[in-house]
């Protein structure tokens, strides 16, 4: 898998990137041990609770079998309805101190249970602990509320990985102790540990500043605020129905398992020590599995996909159990429920992350687990008296098929699931929202594969400041400050007659031709949820710095550079509009030509919709700015606005049929890394080769030599040499997590063997910076004393190759070209 490569934002120190980087690293302990001992607490008696009941006064199979169904239940029960209430106030108050107050709950809750002398007070102590409890739940509502979505997999995985581990050690513990004193000791010594680790959470965890009541951005006015329903997730009421079944299965085989064991083993002592050796077997692979099918969401951006698939492993390995095998031939299966059980509640909770607002993340996973702990309630509580009706084999049966229709509910959200992997994890908006008429952008009535477009008012420079633009791309959310003629902010352009406003609805012919290339296509208002499709990953700091941007100025930033094959409607109608007089020509600096005009007849139109909404585009530039779109206007659907003018973004469509976009390499430049370190790690892998003469011999030599495999030039401040011929078994080490389309990309190879494993640059911002241009990235190299990594850009075939898996690749790959001029033409977010 290709590393995360991360920029530093505007105004902001190194240290406080340390800083938040040690914050990120406390976290993950303190939380990874509160769950452990939650969890060890929770599940300690779970496997023994028949017999330890015994000990406490039930007589008989079913009396033991009913008072376990309902001890095992009785926190799941509680936890469903007061998660959902912990999961709001946390949102309130902090999700810190959700953790802290299930710490203390979980102390009080084993306190009460070690003084239980009856079945009925020790069903009060687990109820107690899962009202007042539920460290799980608030650490997973933590994971899934911090951090990107693009890590947030892994953030889950990890959690749930403390999870599995407590119901691993947990069980034995109880069982080496129970029938003597030490039961109660070890009650008190996880008391005691909650405890510590409630105040220790109170003092470590960082939580991310929370803006502040009255600083959420205001829309535009007279719009009711609406609260985020987590029933507008993608697919959310057959998730909870697959949520409860699966749950219901998995958790329902507990009471019944040990009986079930009773009945194959002859020996009752032997017949114990099965049911902790197959229950510990089962919650080991959960435990290696967690870390797996954390990673594994994150790669594919689908984790409806995998909850699918995993709750059919689940009802299959428990259909398999309900047969009388040997407990030896049961422990293989036992592994594959507990590692397709890891993926279920983290998957879930994935998909609900990040459908949520912002705000409301918290309050959205623990309703998600709410769902899960239905089942988790109903099933135990159903199936001991089940053994009372039924054999324990058909009751595990029973189990299993309650776990495999879990698995046919989520098959048709899985169906419609989209891979995303963008900032706000928004793929399926269109389903969070319902579209109408606002103002004079219209409707789209359904989200469709198409490209949906819309003219708007566009805010043009005037002719008089047209010169200030010609040596700097000034624009009002980036302006010049060497520039006299140009203020700094949007409002002081409206007012100094910068920029003046279109009267009606337009879309824009735009042309740029000069010694960089020539493209033209019409500029237009995009719809967010058009048929889009990405082809390389982003930076999530820089997507969020573009989103303070557009928070700031209320308006869209550079218009996307779009790629699409049409059918020559749209292409005619700019060729027709390009013979007419421009409003607005310009020749930069650099030799480039841009020549914009203005489309408003009707009947054009008309027809320039109707051929881009029967195509798909490509984001050949712009990933960043499609996503702090994105982001903004899932914030204003947060803050309770409709559909609006941030439902779309700026895009430039040009077909590519017509005129191609140049593709060309994103350089890499580490000013931190030592040279003679660099070459001298780099020949251990590779053959060097010195280089002479100009840079465009290099990259003459570099282009030849990428034709037979991955090769790069390595510029130092003495010279450069290329690198050739990596070692096989260096590549097939190194590019093992990476999906098996990007091996043979070289700038996977790049990024994943070189930058990461080989010279182990720290993700940290400064070490990494992008540079298209090569004589740029050398320079700077020489200038930093560091080196600067020269490469090819992806082939037609390794895009192609990557779009047909589904898979994304490295984020500044490749740079499309060439670029629009940004500063031509604006469109402002608060014109309706």
């Amino acid at each position: 898998m290709t590393r995360t490569l991360r920029t530093q934002s505007p105004g902001s120190a190194p240290e406080d990137h340390a800083d938040s980087a040690r914050g990120r690293g406390q976290n993950l302990v303190l939380l990874w041990a509160g769950q452990f001992v939650n969890t060890a607490g929770l599940m300690m008696l779970v496997p023994i609770m028949p017999f330890y009941l015994e000990q406490i006064g039930t007589t008989g199979v079913a009396e033991t079998q009913t008072w376990a169904g309902v001890a095992i239940a009785a926190p799941a029960l509680a936890l469903t309805v007061a998660t959902p209430l912990w999961g709001r106030l946390g949102d309130r108050i902090g999700r810190k101190w959700m953790v802290v107050r299930a710490l203390l709950g979980l102390a009080v809750a084993m306190v009460v249970m070690t003084v239980a002398s009856t079945p009925l007070l020790l069903v009060v102590g687990r109820l107690l602990q899962g009202t007042l409890g539920g460290v799980v739940e608030a650490a997973a509502a933590f994971a899934g509320s911090t951090g990107t979505d693009e890590k947030r997999g892994s953030a889950l995985g990890k959690s749930f990985s403390a999870t599995a581990a407590g119901a691993l050690v947990g069980p034995i513990a109880g069982g080496l102790v129970v029938g003597s004193d030490g039961l109660h000791q070890l009650m008190l010594a996880i008391a005691a540990a909650a405890t510590a680790l409630a105040i220790a959470c109170a003092a470590g965890l960082r939580e991310p500043d929370r803006a502040p009541a009255g600083a959420a951005r205001k829309h535009t006015t007279g719009q009711p605020r609406r609260r985020g329903s987590v029933m507008r997730v993608p697919g959310a009421t057959l998730l909870a129905l697959a949520a409860i079944g699966t749950y219901f299965g998995v958790y329902g085989l507990i009471p019944i398992y040990a009986e079930h064991i009773q009945g194959i083993v002859i020996e009752a002592r032997a017949a114990s020590v099965w049911v902790g050796v197959l229950h510990s077997v089962m919650w080991g692979a959960t435990l290696l599995g967690s870390f797996w099918w954390g990673k594994h969401n994150d790669l594919t951006g689908r984790p409806l996909r995998t909850f699918a698939i995993t709750a059919a492993g689940c009802a299959a390995s428990i259909a398999v159990v309900s047969l009388p095998l040997d407990p030896f031939a049961m422990i293989p299966f036992r592994l594959v429920q507990g590692f397709c059980f890891a993926a279920l509640a983290q998957s879930l909770f994935l998909h609900f992350s990040r459908h949520a607002p912002g705000e409301h993340k918290s309050a959205f996973v623990s309703t998600a687990n709410s769902y899960l702990l239905i089942g988790q309630s109903a099933g135990p509580l159903l199936a001991g008296p089940l053994v009372g009706f039924l054999s324990a084999p058909t009751a595990v049966l029973v189990m299993a098929v309650v776990c495999g229709i879990g698995a046919l509910l989520a098959l048709k959200p899985c169906l419609a699931e989209r891979p995303d992997h963008d900032l706000d994890g928004d793929a399926d908006n269109a389903d969070l929202v319902e579209f109408e008429a606002t103002g004079p952008i219209p409707a789209v009535t359904s989200p469709h594969n198409g490209v949906a477009v819309v003219p708007f008012r566009g805010w043009r420079i005037s002719s008089r400041h047209l010169d200030s633009l010609a040596a700097r791309y000034a624009t009002p959310w980036s302006p010049s400050p060497a520039s006299a003629a140009v203020p700094g902010t949007l409002s002081a352009w409206q007012r100094s007659g910068v920029v003046l406003q279109d009267r009606q609805p337009s879309f824009y012919a735009y042309e740029q031709t000069g010694p960089r290339g020539t493209i033209r296509g019409v500029l237009a208002a995009v719809h967010l949820d058009s048929g889009l499709r990405t082809h390389e990953e982003i930076i999530p700091e820089r997507a969020a710095d573009l989103t303070r941007l557009m928070n700031r100025g209320q308006m869209d930033l550079a218009p996307a550079l779009l790629g699409f094959s049409g059918d020559g409607r749209t292409t005619r109608h700019l060729a027709g509009t390009a013979r007419q007089e421009p409003v607005t020509d310009l020749l930069a600096d650099d030799g480039q030509f841009h020549r914009l005009w203005r489309i408003t007849d009707h009947a054009t139109q008309d027809d320039i919709i109707a051929e881009l909404d029967a195509r798909t585009a490509f984001i050949a530039d712009g990933h960043h700015r499609y996503s702090a779109a994105r982001q903004y206007r899932r914030s204003a659907y947060a803050d309770g606005h409709g559909p609006g003018p941030w439902d779309y973004f700026s895009g430039l469509l040009v077909d590519v049929t017509a005129t191609p976009l140049r593709l060309a390499p994103v350089h890499r430049v580490l000013p931190h890394l030592d040279p003679h370190h660099a070459l001298r790690t780099a020949s251990s892998q590779f053959r060097i080769h010195p280089l002479h003469g100009p840079l465009t011999h290099w990259l003459a030599a570099l282009k030849r030599h990428s034709r037979t495999g991955p090769a790069f030039i390595l510029a130092t401040p003495r010279g450069g040499f290329l690198l050739t011929e990596p070692h096989p078994r260096f590549l097939h080490a190194t590019l093992d997590g990476t999906p098996p389309p990007l091996r043979s990309t070289h700038v996977a190879v790049l990024d994943t063997a070189l930058i990461s494993h080989l010279w182990r640059i720290p993700e940290h911002p400064g070490h990494i910076e992008f540079e298209p241009n090569a004589t740029t990235a050398v320079e700077t190299a020489r200038r930093t004393g560091g080196v600067a990594v020269l490469t090819n850009p992806p082939t037609q075939h390794d895009l192609k190759t990557a779009a047909t898996a589904g898979i994304r690749l490295p984020r500044k790959s490749t740079s499309f070209g060439p670029k629009p001029h940004p500063g031509l033409v604006f469109r402002t977010l608060d014109d309706q």
